[in-house]
């Protein structure tokens, strides 16, 4: 098993449209192996650290067997049982949250409300990149401001450091919002190669109404010619899941955690 690395033109075709299977989340978290001629992408589990389940579905249904996946969808589940291989766990997991990219570029309703809530009240200033020092200051600070971290955070706040290590290499889109002179929030997001793009870290000092929609919608402007973007799943947190509902996706796709075994034996006539 070897570690992911430089995986813009590998796997484009294979692995569906989802924050998870961005080159640089793959770069971050993945880890590859060969099965029954398919390269295999997995990565560690966190509960169970030993563990290296398929991020996805793998290819080849022979890789279907004895095997367990970390997002698997319905319709796997379903492809899954038509070739009678026995599912020993089915977990649910997390659900992922898919987006009009519109409906953020030109928003309505209680999200532009919201957005007026904040360029009415503070005179602000956006810009496209920002100094390292000033980035990690503020996230320091807004880290202050979490009252009880998720069992995700900790791979959060990792994902976010390679983030800020590689800003340029994976092309990511930047948004910072300073009020008095001050950065008072952040945003960013990449393309993805299989179409759509990726909404990745959204920070924003709470004292300020209406900011993390103001930066949704900024940020959303750099990608108004893409149809369709992802914001991840709720991260095992109620209150990112139900953010995330309030934002209003077009598609929520939940995923399952699955370990199956062999493929079940014909019925004796």
């Amino acid at each position: 098993m070897k570690k992911l690395k430089n995986t813009l033109d590998l796997f484009v075709t294979s692995l569906p449209f989802s924050y998870f299977s961005t080159p640089l989340y793959l770069d971050f978290a993945a880890y590859t192996f060969d099965r029954n001629e398919e390269q295999l992408v997995v990565m560690q589990d966190i509960v169970c650290p030993h563990e290296f389940p398929s991020l996805f579905l793998p290819t080849n249904p022979l890789n279907w067997e004895n095997c367990s996946i970390t997002f698997t969808r319905a319709e796997d589940i379903a492809r899954i049982r038509t070739e009678e291989i026995e599912i020993l766990v089915e977990k649910p997991l997390d659900a992922e949250y898919f987006y009009a990219t519109e409906a953020f570029v030109e928003p309505a309703g209680s999200f532009a409300k919201k957005i007026r809530s904040f360029t009415s009240k503070y005179t602000y200033r956006v810009l496209p990149s920002y100094d390292r020092s000033g980035i990690e200051a503020f996230y320091k600070n807004w880290k202050t401001q979490k009252k009880e971290p998720s069992i995700t955070f900790d791979e959060s706040e990792e994902l976010y450091l390679f983030c800020l290590d590689h800003l340029d290499d994976y092309a990511i889109k930047q948004v910072y919002v300073e009020v008095e002179g001050a950065l008072v929030g952040f945003a960013w997001g990449m393309a993805h190669p299989n179409g759509g793009w990726v909404g990745l870290h959204l920070k924003v000092d709470y004292a300020y109404s209406g900011l993390s929609r103001f930066l949704h919608h900024e940020r959303a402007k750099q990608f108004a010619s893409t149809a369709q973007f992802t914001l991840g799943t709720g991260s095992f947190e109620q209150g990112i899941s139900q953010y995330k509902q309030e934002l209003h996706p077009s598609v929520v796709t939940p995923y399952s955690y699955i370990l199956t075994g062999g493929r079940r034996a014909p019925m004796a006539e």
